[in-house]
């Protein structure tokens, strides 16, 4: 009796077991028992950008240096932070040797039209007079006489041009803004000296109209057009967006400072925004970063977060009447947490949104 009752408690013990093993056994697979989220592709609008640096500038501005050869320079006309408009009198030279020849110009004008009215009453007088009976002689005084009134005309003619000339270079004395702007600086002292040392004795800025320089690989510069949309913003002034446009891309490229230290070949154009709108307060080269929107289109997109990278490429798990197919996909651009599918999964395709590391290809799951 006892050896039966020994019997059975091992019979019940090992059945026992048996069912705490299958227990154990389900409950370390949850990945096939439990629901798993599944997303298909979504249509999205994609905006492909292009990032580049670049620096504030006017988009209008002139820079006034001495000149040397016009003379001393005699006083400036306008304030630092004055509003100017196109035309409006900057500064002005003191040339003595063109006010002499000023002078000198108009006492030979009035020389020549002495001369003129001299002839001309010579002539009349011997028009008055009646021909005597050597009409041959009063022929040849009327004709040398008008000989010497045509000479003389064309005289008067070179003083007035000489003349003019003199007017335009003393004119010239006054140095007029070319541009409707701000004055931005004044520099008295500025100097003359070589041109790549000398700096601007007046600066003037149109702060209405600001842009962006920068420049943009060739690659790059294919895809960038005029009137291309960009976002500007800049790491000083943070958490702020200006809105602009493409203004102008280079048809020649530039030499960088790179290029001629380094012996680097690579090819890069100049690009200008202009920005629209409010305009940022900030100084003339500041930094700024420019974002140009160089398309826009619709594409099939999954989340970020189905995406698995391996060393061979980018995969996604595919359910497959419960069964996880490892699927390479090709990867376009990125739009927020969302990335654009261009190959490798069909718009029906149930796509695992948030793969684990314990998958693997042929797992059986439960997709909801």
């Amino acid at each position: 009796m006892r050896k039966k009752i020994i019997i059975g408690s091992i019979i019940i013990t090992v059945i026992g077991l048996f069912i705490g093993f299958n227990i154990a056994k389900n409950q370390a697979k949850p990945a096939s028992t439990a629901a798993i989220k599944t997303v298909k592709l979504m249509p999205k609008e994609i905006t492909s950008t292009v990032m580049t640096p670049g620096t504030l500038s006017f988009s209008e501005e002139q820079f006034i240096y001495e000149e040397e050869e016009k003379g001393k320079l005699k006083g400036i006309t306008v304030k630092e932070g004055e509003t100017v408009k196109a035309g409006t009198p900057l500064l002005t030279y003191e040339n003595k040797e063109l006010e002499l020849e000023e002078q000198q110009q108009a006492l030979a004008a009035e020389s020549s039209t002495l001369k003129l009215e001299q002839l001309q009453n010579r002539l009349r007088e011997l028009d008055g007079k009646k021909a005597d009976e050597s009409g041959s002689h009063f022929k040849s005084e009327r004709d040398q006489l008008k000989l010497e009134l045509k000479a003389a005309e064309l005289e008067q003619k070179q003083a007035e041009i000489s003349q003019e000339k003199v007017k335009a270079n003393i004119e010239d004395l006054t140095v007029h803004s070319k541009i409707s702007g701000t004055v931005i600086s004044i520099e008295q002292e500025a100097g003359a000296g070589k041109p790549e040392e000398r700096q601007p004795i007046i600066h003037i800025g149109n702060e209405k109209k600001m842009i962006v320089r920068g420049l943009i690989s060739e690659y790059d510069a294919i895809k960038i057009k005029k009137k291309q949309k960009v976002k500007v913003t800049s790491d000083v002034i943070r958490g702020k967006s200006w809105q602009g446009v493409v203004k102008k891309v280079g048809a020649v490229p530039v030499q960088t400072a790179a290029e001629t230290t380094s012996g680097d070949q690579s090819v890069q154009y100049p690009v200008e925004i202009e920005i629209k709108g409010k305009k940022p307060k900030a100084k003339t080269g500041f930094k700024m970063i420019m974002e140009i929107e160089t398309e826009k289109r619709q594409a099939h997109t999954i989340p970020e977060t189905a995406v698995k990278k391996e060393n061979d490429g980018q995969y996604v798990y595919v359910v497959e009447k419960n069964v996880l197919k490892k699927v390479k996909v090709v990867i376009g651009e990125t739009s927020g947490h969302d990335l654009e599918v261009t190959k490798g999964v069909k718009a029906e395709d149930q796509i695992i949104a948030h793969p684990t590391e314990d998958m693997y290809d042929g797992m059986e799951v439960n997709a909801e």
